[in-house]
């Protein structure tokens, strides 16, 4: 949206801050903070568990971290273009909540995220969520403002919470003097003169989605029309507790579609060329979805499938991943000469596939689906869709191998080569995939046991 960015700006500074208000940059240099010096602590904290209470310093902070695990998750690494200006303002009551506003300058977008110094955890990550999102798809500078889909925002704010919350949201310490003050470091301003306490992580891991889970085989998931554009009632109270949930799962199935997160990107830089977002969707996921119909289809099969999988009886991330490595490598006998005695190694699809006589490859390949199929009811959900594509890219070239059956010589051989390609190609991509989210799963901790947050 395009509002009267100059007039929180400049009003709300002078309205809210006091006589010495704290600014604070992030270590980017994208998030300038701007807030009360320090605050007393807010009565309603005491009596509601879900708000926070927002400070400049660590604010600036979690910004840049709700950022970091943003561009993981759509896998874009692109530096910014638009500066975000933060103000806090003293909240009235728990119910306070953000606004956003934006102004396109000649270089570009600016954007400024009025909230309030006491907002419940989940309006404060969506947001962020939201004004991050609104400066990615800016980025082309074009005359008019992208309009976020309301799905988009809540079902990536949702995952973000879910999976990364601890790391995302920074509880103000308690401080230890009445003069504590500002420092500025080279890795930044710092406040001294706190006393400062550890959160520590469980290290076990939770599957994102368990909350989704328990929400959506209790009531009926909202259909992508409803999610494409809700109405108040839906977004309020238990109702928008189940948008949220819909929503996260919409936006985490689009995030494992083969190219997903290349074509949320895409539809990202195209939003602002439209009024209408499906036209945008539409174009984007051209190549997986011809029209609104097909896309509801989709969905209705990803609910199934969410709704009947049994989120209690999945294997940890890492036993997940472990167990899929081991089930996609096949062990061979390989003798080295006639007198010899054979050697055990390693064969990977691609190895199958690409190498293998006809017969012996049929065997192997059946035998994978199967032990797949036993795996994907055992791995953690967002693995569990990766495991569904493998098997569908070795079901399709088998089906496309005995297609060429029909065909004769030099046909048959082109029709042959040009399976073997694409299952190839499919399967490095889903390589890299798994790669990646193996690589997302590791703790930042070099003991790997915990990490440890300042409050």
């Amino acid at each position: 949206m395009i509002a009267c960015w100059g007039l929180f700006a400049a009003s709300a500074p002078a309205q809210f801050l006091g006589p010495n208000p704290l600014t604070v940059s992030g270590r980017s240099g994208q998030f300038i903070v701007q807030g009360p010096a320090s605050a007393e602590p807010d009565s309603i904290l005491a009596t509601n568990q879900s708000l926070i209470r927002l400070e400049p310093t660590l604010l600036a902070i979690s910004a840049e971290r709700i950022k970091q695990n943003l561009w993981r998750e759509l896998e874009t690494a692109q530096p910014w273009r638009g500066r975000v200006f933060v103000t806090l303002y003293p909240a009235g009551s728990a119910e306070d909540g953000a606004v956003i506003t934006s102004e396109r300058f000649k270089d570009g977008w600016q954007y400024h995220v009025l909230l309030p110094n006491v907002i419940e955890r989940g309006r404060y990550v969506r947001a962020m969520t939201q004004v991050l999102l609104l400066e990615l798809a800016n980025r082309a500078a074009g005359p008019c403002s992208a309009d976020i889909p309301t799905w988009l925002v809540e079902g990536l704010s949702r995952q973000l919470l879910t999976s990364k919350g601890i790391e995302i949201i920074l509880p103000p310490p308690a401080a230890a003097a009445s003069h504590s003050r500002l420092i500025q470091t080279r890795a930044g301003p710092v406040l001294s003169g706190l006393d400062v306490t550890a959160a520590i992580a469980d290290s076990r891991w939770e599957n994102p989605l368990n909350r989704a889970h328990k929400q959506l085989t209790r009531y009926p998931p909202l259909t992508f029309q409803e999610l494409s554009w809700p109405t108040q009632a839906q977004l309020a109270d238990e109702a928008g507790e189940l948008y949220r949930s819909s929503a996260q799962l919409f936006v985490n199935s689009l995030l494992h579609l083969n190219g997903g997160r290349a074509c949320l990107r895409a539809f990202l830089a195209e939003l602002p060329q439209h009024y209408n977002w499906q036209f945008a969707f539409l174009h984007a996921f051209k190549g997986l979805f011809t029209g609104p119909l097909e896309i509801e289809k989709w969905w209705a099969l990803q609910v199934a499938d969410f709704t009947g999988y049994d989120m209690t009886q999945t294997w940890p991330a890492d036993k997940s991943w472990q167990k899929l490595d081991e089930t996609l490598r096949s062990g061979i006998q390989v003798r080295t000469g006639a007198n010899e005695l054979p050697l055990h190694a390693q064969a990977t699809l691609q190895n199958i596939i690409r190498d293998w006589d006809r017969g012996p490859q049929t065997a192997a390949l059946q035998t994978k689906l199967r032990e797949l199929e036993a795996v994907q009811s055992r791995v953690s959900r967002d693995l569990a869709l990766l495991v569904g594509d493998y098997r569908r890219v070795i079901a399709s070239y088998l089906d496309n191998r005995d297609k060429t059956g029909l065909l004769l010589g030099l046909r048959k051989k082109a029709a042959q080569r040009r399976a073997t390609a694409v299952a190839l190609m499919q399967l490095d991509a889903l390589d890299s995939q798994r790669l990646a989210w193996r690589s997302a799963q590791r703790p930042a901790s070099p003991s790997g046991q915990t990490q440890a947050a300042p409050r």
